[in-house]
């Protein structure tokens, strides 16, 4: 594998991105290597646009992914998921999707119209080499799990052995960060199941 390994995380402010990227990189440490995260944060935290950058390398590395060199990308939000492909995505960035949106307050209010998630993925297809689209929110309705997303999009990772993380690492780092909550550790191992390559 090459390295470094490029991930990135997009959503919005409230999601976990960057509890998520706390749990990659400590997975990275127990693979010995080294963790470089950045974040970008939009306006706003909380429902603002949020990108959580994880390099992995045996060295240090600038902590933003440079624009084309992105390896997986992990969309909590369609929207913003589209935005981090756009500008960081290469030809064989991989990505993770959810399919379930967060509508702004002018989407609510009518004044803004919130694309078509299908048009948002088959988006995602012409740019990035492998789009994998999950309906998340069935899932995480189905275990009463609707704040474990980002932990889902993990399991759905470790299951599909793309990344230079075992499933055990990142297991074991998301209960060192997490702690053992069984909604988490039931979230991970359905996205484990979903998948695999």
């Amino acid at each position: 594998m090459d390295y470094p390994y490029n991930i990135i995380f997009a959503g919005v402010g409230g999601q976990g991105n960057v509890i998520a990227g706390r749990v990659l990189a400590k997975a990275v440490q127990l693979e010995e290597l080294r963790p470089v995260v950045g974040e970008t944060f939009g306006a706003s935290r909380r429902g603002g646009s949020v990108f959580t950058h994880i390099r992995v390398w045996d060295k240090d590395a600038s902590p933003l992914v440079p624009k084309g060199t992105l390896n997986l990308l992990i969309g909590l939000e369609p929207i913003e998921s589209l935005r981090a492909s756009v500008k960081f995505a290469g030809s064989d960035t991989i990505a993770i999707l959810s399919k379930t949106p967060i509508y702004s307050s002018n989407v609510h209010r009518g004044t803004e119209h919130y694309p078509d998630v299908e048009r948002i993925v088959a988006i995602h297809q012409k740019i990035c080499m492998k789009v994998i689209a999950i309906d998340t929110d069935k899932i995480l309705r189905s275990i009463d799990a609707f704040r474990s997303l980002n932990v889902l999009l993990i399991g759905v990772m470790a299951g599909m052995r793309i990344s230079p993380l075992s499933i055990d690492s990142i297991r074991a780092a998301l209960i060192n960060v997490l702690g053992s909550s069984e909604k988490n550790l039931e979230a991970f191992d359905i996205g484990v199941s979903q998948t695999t390559q």
